[in-house]
């Protein structure tokens, strides 16, 4: 079942989104999975900040120039800055809300810039502690830009020139040798090194979430019909009677059990293969006649089940009636079948294995009364269920007993 637990959410500035776009074809939630990827490590976001902290504070006290007393204010108040926008995520995903992302994305190039901006200073003081230090201090924060940032390439990389290339092209003009120049030749080469590694880290991990997203969706579907197995529907329940993901919470969710009538005769005529099309169409039909907000599901042979919840829930007799006309329309194999359909209702504290037994319940009912009817449980459903004039014309045409 697809992931739906509330995260991060795509930046609204363009240069954000295009930065953290990974230029691949892919659905919006991989997308918003591999932002939450870029957004998971607080850890590695402190301890590349305090490093550098260290440097400026080594730098203010040995030159405390103003130009190290502003840059340690603005690295420290980024610091804060960044980790009350964190807080401030995890609270709104806590609570069931997207947390926006742009102010944390600009925040981390604007840290980016600071560490270039205190490379620089640091080298340029004379200092040869600080010269060494600073340099090294802003070597291991790459790599740390790369391992935790190859979910977004291309804002890895902006980091990786915001903090690498002001000291290589700074050299030729401290020094006023061209032959520095071979460290800005060297800065390019160094940027489209960690483009081709983030590159690749990006399809690496992509390749796995497609992988894991497929195997999901494996073990939830159904492999003839692409309707939920009896695993995705099982899943599917326990969020709605909890109230959990798109959850309405009992009151407000109905099972309607589904048996073709005539099918056996499908395969015993026709043959297996003719009998997997049927199913096919038959599942196109169920899909296409029920609310948007309803789910569909085939336990296997000729059964299938359908999860009624949301606002509409209590025309769930009024549906089932149209099923079966829907279902037992004339079919390109030259051959028809019917259906048969058992209501179940959910009640409070039924579990999910407890309303599929009521439904069934109900299916059994309705097929000792006859083909193509339909039987709901009626001491548990909500008033006002399939009781509207509507509703019970339809039933009555399909012999609803």
């Amino acid at each position: 079942m697809p992931d739906a637990t509330p995260t991060y959410l795509l930046p609204r500035a363009a240069l954000l989104r295009w930065l953290v776009d990974p230029s691949l074809d892919l659905p919006d939630n991989l997308r918003i999975r591999l932002l939450t990827t870029l957004m998971s490590s607080a850890a590695s976001l402190v301890i590349g900040a305090v490093a550098m902290l260290i440097i400026e504070v080594a730098a203010v006290i040995r030159h405390p120039a103003p130009a190290f007393l502003w840059l340690l204010a603005a690295d420290a108040g980024l610091l804060a800055l960044r980790l009350v926008l964190v807080a401030r995520s995890r609270r709104a995903i806590a609570a069931g809300r997207p947390a926006p992302t742009d102010l944390l994305l600009a925040s981390s190039l604007a840290w980016a810039a600071l560490v270039g901006i205190a490379t620089v200073l640091c080298f340029t003081s004379g200092d040869p502690l600080l010269q060494v230090l600073a340099p090294l201090t802003m070597m291991g924060i790459l790599s740390g830009i790369v391992t935790r940032n190859y979910a977004a390439p291309r804002h890895a990389l902006a980091m990786i020139v915001l903090c690498d290339l002001p000291l290589k092209l700074m050299l030729p003009l401290h020094y006023g040798d061209p032959w520095f120049l071979i460290g800005a030749v060297q800065g390019l080469l160094f940027v489209v090194a960690m483009r081709v590694t983030t590159v690749r880290l990006n399809r690496t991990y992509v390749e796995v979430l497609l992988a894991k997203q497929e195997n999901q969706r494996r073990a939830t579907h159904d492999a003839l019909t692409g309707l939920r197995n009896r695993t995705g529907l099982m899943d599917d329940l326990a969020d709605r009677l909890q109230g959990g993901v798109g959850g309405v919470g009992v009151g407000g969710v109905a099972l309607l059990y589904l048996d073709l009538d005539g099918f056996k005769a499908v395969n015993d005529c026709l043959g297996h293969a003719a009998g997997d099309t049927l199913l096919v169409q038959v599942a196109g039909r169920i899909s296409a006649a029920i609310p948007a907000e309803w789910r569909a599901a085939r336990l296997g042979g000729d059964e299938f089940v359908v999860l009624a919840s949301g606002d509409r829930t209590h025309e769930a007799a009024i549906v089932a009636a149209r099923l079966i006309d829907v279902v037992k329309a004339p079919y390109d194999l030259g051959i028809g079948v019917g259906l048969r359909i058992g209501i179940g209702w959910a009640t409070p504290g039924m579990t999910p294995d407890a309303l599929l037994a009521e439904a069934d319940a109900a299916l059994y009912r309705a097929k000792a009364a006859g083909k193509g009817r339909l039987m709901t449980s009626g001491a548990h459903a909500p008033s006002g269920a399939g009781a509207t004039v509507p509703g019970l014309r339809a039933a009555a045409r399909v012999g609803w007993a």
